[in-house]
């Protein structure tokens, strides 16, 4: 689904809060307490397994119509500048978070110290702490690679869509209406402070071996599965780094879990690790070897045939398993 969504004016590249705002919003949280929950939106230093975690305001004021949704949403954001309305970015594949994820995201940015910094610097910028120790300011998480920034002063022509919303809502795209995209040539003005190139926030670079809390969530779960399902055969967890591994007397299973909503991207990210676990140093055992690759929702037909395909052409011994979030 598309959807435009506003976010707080800032300055420093929805990585920290600067007080840009104020004197700006009327009748808002940013109004009342000097800084926005998604002014760390773009913090690229604080990923979680190579997941971006954060908030916005249109998905909170509708928590109970997204949370925990196995729909991708592309999400086109903009902001309210002094100079007017102007596109910052399309966040492509945005995962709605559900509570129980966002509780357990929120005690993984505990442990590591970022909660009691996100205190300190809302104070540094005048600002009051409020709701920051609450679980629920945690709503979205989405991969940089699939943020496309629009150039600095992409800004709204007069009859813009966009100057139709004024509150923060996730706003459906009419179906006559071009959503904007970052590709197409924008209203320029006169650059100003507020301003940056936030393209230097993206990072490329391959995805860290940390596990997110959705990873750890989905891991438990199939352990315990298999152990139910496989009770005279042995399941090893992060085993010579392997999420999961079932070895009976026949054969060995491997498990790569991938927790994104799209299954093509489960495939393609845990085709090669599961081939390079399984083949790269291979064992002197004679045991059938079974490569799962794991998600959270099912194949769909081009997905599946797409697998069949990898089976048939290349004998590779691939199946995919879902194993979903509680």
């Amino acid at each position: 689904m598309d959807y435009l969504s506003r976010i707080c004016f800032n300055q420093s590249g929805w990585t920290r809060p600067d007080g840009s705002a104020v004197g700006m919003e009327i009748n808002t949280f940013y109004a009342e307490h000097g800084h926005g929950h998604e002014e760390w939106l773009f913090r690229s230093e604080w990923q979680l397994g190579g997941w971006q975690y954060g908030f916005l305001q249109g998905v909170n004021n509708s928590r109970a119509r997204f949370e925990g949704s196995d729909e991708l949403n592309d999400v086109t954001l903009f902001t309210l500048t002094p100079e007017g309305r102007r596109y910052v970015a399309v966040i492509r594949d945005l995962e709605c978070l559900s509570l129980q994820q966002s509780e357990a995201v929120f005690g993984e940015f505990e442990e590591r110290g970022w909660i009691a910094q996100m205190q300190k610097e809302v104070e540094e910028a005048g600002g009051v702490n409020a709701g920051i120790a609450s679980y629920e300011w945690l709503n979205v998480r989405f991969r940089l690679a699939q943020v496309e920034w629009f150039p600095p002063q992409s800004f709204a022509s007069a009859d813009d869509y966009i100057h139709n919303l004024k509150r923060y809502q996730m706003n459906t795209v009419p179906t006559d209406i071009v959503a904007p995209n970052p590709g197409r040539q924008l209203s320029k003005r006169k650059p100003s402070a507020g301003d940056l190139n936030t393209q230097s926030y993206h990072r490329g670079g391959s995805e860290a071996r940390e596990c997110t809390p959705e990873h750890k969530m989905m891991q438990n779960l199939l352990a315990s599965q298999l152990r139910r399902e496989f009770p005279q055969g042995e399941v090893l967890v992060e085993s010579n780094f392997i999420d999961v591994m079932l070895e009976t007397h026949d054969e060995r299973v491997l498990y790569e879990i991938k927790s994104d909503l799209s299954a093509r991207t489960v495939i393609r990210l845990a085709i090669g690790q599961l081939l390079e676990y399984a083949f790269r140093s291979p064992i002197a055992d004679k045991r059938a070897i079974r490569l799962v690759i794991v998600g959270r929702v099912a194949l769909d037909e081009v997905d599946r045939s797409y697998l069949n395909y990898l089976r048939t052409r290349f004998e590779l011994p691939l199946e995919y398993r879902v194993v979903k979030l509680p």
